[in-house]
């Protein structure tokens, strides 16, 4: 190995541009052009990627990519045909060799993934993701799925299961649709607009539409994340409005958050609830994340208990569940 370093820093000299380190470094196993094709007589026990498929090469930050070419597949859970080249150049090499390879995407707005925020328990995320999702309130779980299309489409679909003295376990279903409107690296922000359906099935009697705006930002070390809901019934009409906004601070592999929920009805009481809550990235590579916290009732109808909240998630757009470990 130390060989193959010593002939890989020899071959990337210091003024070498972007293109000349990619394909010095990177060109054998992605192809010239990205594609993922290796070069003839290249053995490699998992396909490379494919740089140019955007929504693999946008999804996640550059700090990543940067990590991943510096330590090596191996250090995240992945292929171990990944080198590491920390020791074959500089930091400025790799970080413009990453930055190269990014560029092969060649399309542009797809929000990048500077902007993919961990994601909060209440607040719907801006970004579209590729997730499956298993949640926990008290006694309500819900199981969710999200799909993305294109550059800023998501589809989701959620069922949910409730488990209290009434002998009715499914509580009902629930399709959204959500579409990042705006993003900006050089903000460090998104927004997106967004809607839920739910049909009368289950313990749910009549339909319910959820129009909603959800936003995150990244003001220094804080990440910020919103969302404002109406809340639409047949026969009734828009019933209540609903405010949500968390704060958060990425510490390592965790992050504390804390959110809160304001509820507006038409009519009835106010709704006040805080979410305090630790989010925490489960595998090296990070395609697999938990949270758990607490929802406490501040403002409204009694009782008031404290009850747990949790979830756990996969990205299955970044890889299998059983990899990057």
């Amino acid at each position: 190995m130390i060989v193959v370093l010593l002939v890989l820093a020899a071959q990337a000299p210091a003024d070498s541009g972007p293109a000349a380190l990619y394909q010095a470094w990177c060109s054998k196993c992605h192809g010239a052009d990205g594609r993922g094709r290796a070069a003839a007589g290249t053995r490699l026990a998992v396909p490379p990627a494919d740089l140019q498929e955007c929504a693999a090469s946008t999804a996640e930050p550059e700090a990543r990519w940067i990590g991943i070419v510096t330590r090596g597949g191996a250090a995240f859970g992945l292929s171990l045909d990944m080198p590491a080249f920390g020791e074959a150049g500089t930091p400025a090499q790799i970080r413009a060799v990453v930055r190269y390879a990014r560029s092969l995407c060649g399309e542009s707005g797809w929000p990048p993934g500077e902007l993919n925020f961990p994601r909060p328990y209440l607040v719907e995320k801006a970004f579209p993701e590729n997730e499956w999702v298993v949640t926990e309130a008290g006694r309500e779980q819900a199981l969710i799925y999200e799909r993305r299309f294109g550059r800023r489409l998501q589809i989701e679909g959620e069922a949910r299961t409730m488990f209290d003295s009434v002998d009715r376990p499914f509580d009902g279903v629930t399709a959204a649709l959500k579409y990042n409107v705006w993003h900006s690296l050089e903000r460090r922000a998104l927004a997106s607009l967004g809607v839920e359906a739910t049909p009368p099935l289950g313990r749910q009697e009549r339909w319910e539409l959820e129009p909603f705006l959800s936003f995150g930002a990244n003001p220094r070390t804080l990440v910020l994340q919103g969302e404002v809901v109406a809340s639409w019934e047949e026969a009734e009409g828009v019933t209540a409005w609903s405010y949500r906004l968390g704060v958060g601070q990425e510490l390592g592999r965790v992050v504390p958050m804390l959110e809160a929920g304001w509820t507006v009805p038409r009519g009835g009481e106010h709704a006040l609830s805080l979410y305090p809550q630790l989010w925490v990235r489960l595998s090296r590579l990070g395609h697999v994340a938990a949270s758990v916290g607490a929802q406490v009732r501040a403002v409204g109808p009694e009782p008031r208990h404290p009850q747990l909240i949790a979830f756990v998630l996969w990205d299955y757009g970044d890889a299998p569940l059983l990899h990057g470990w």
